[in-house]
């Protein structure tokens, strides 16, 4: 049954209902409290889904992209005339980018990737990003004492990879210095616990691979 929800949570139009239904102010929230854009930034967005954070970033120039080819799809359709929408993976070990970004977000992605490709996301932000650029992510984790239904519901994720704290911020860690992180357990209308995480200060490593690349 678990497996059907998550292959119905692939079409763009059962994934968007689901994202209203449960989410609520989820965005907002986590846009005004660690995300703080300002007027005429450029923003990354990766894993953007079907595109709806864009309408948090009012001014914003924005560039998402997505692996899912119906989510950029419906993207485009949606929301064309407000940014760029893009079809790639992180997997791929390598991006296109086309300028440097103020801000680089990844809602709700960390989670579907094994380690190797979660570093290889890290350190494609890291080399996307402006020199005082961040990183704010946001996952389902586990963490000690969480309520225990919480826990079920962030164990029945279709990200395969939900860690707790300390390992996420050891995978940011192989390409940021920086690296800050918050707990949630009321972010969306059911429970669940979230770690938003913020990074900056990329590694000299990865400055120096964006200069070649």
């Amino acid at each position: 049954m678990l497996r059907v929800v998550h292959r119905l949570l692939e079409r763009p139009a059962v994934y968007r209902g689901f994202v209203c239904a449960v989410m609520g102010d989820t965005y907002r929230r986590v846009v005004d409290t660690h995300v703080r854009p300002r007027r005429g930034e450029r923003l990354l967005d990766m894993g953007c889904g079907t595109g709806d954070f864009i309408d948090y970033f009012e001014g914003v120039e924005y560039v998402g992209f997505d692996v899912n080819p119906d989510y950029v799809a419906t993207a485009r359709r949606r929301h064309g005339k407000k940014g760029a929408f893009l079809c790639g993976s992180v997997a791929e070990r390598a991006w296109p980018f086309d300028a440097e970004f103020d801000i680089v977000t990844a809602m709700g992605v960390v989670h579907h990737l094994a380690d190797d490709d979660a570093v290889c996301l890290f350190r494609l932000a890291a080399r996307a990003l402006k020199p005082g650029g961040r990183l704010i992510t946001q996952d389902g984790c586990f963490v000690p004492g969480q309520p225990w239904l919480a826990r079920k519901i962030v164990s029945m994720d279709r990200g395969r990879f939900v860690r707790g704290p300390d390992a996420y911020r050891r995978l940011a860690e192989e390409a940021f210095s920086e690296v800050a992180t918050r707990v949630y357990h009321d972010l969306i209308r059911i429970p669940f616990t979230h770690l938003v995480m913020t990074a900056s200060g990329p590694r000299r490593t990865e400055i120096d691979q964006r200069r070649v690349g």
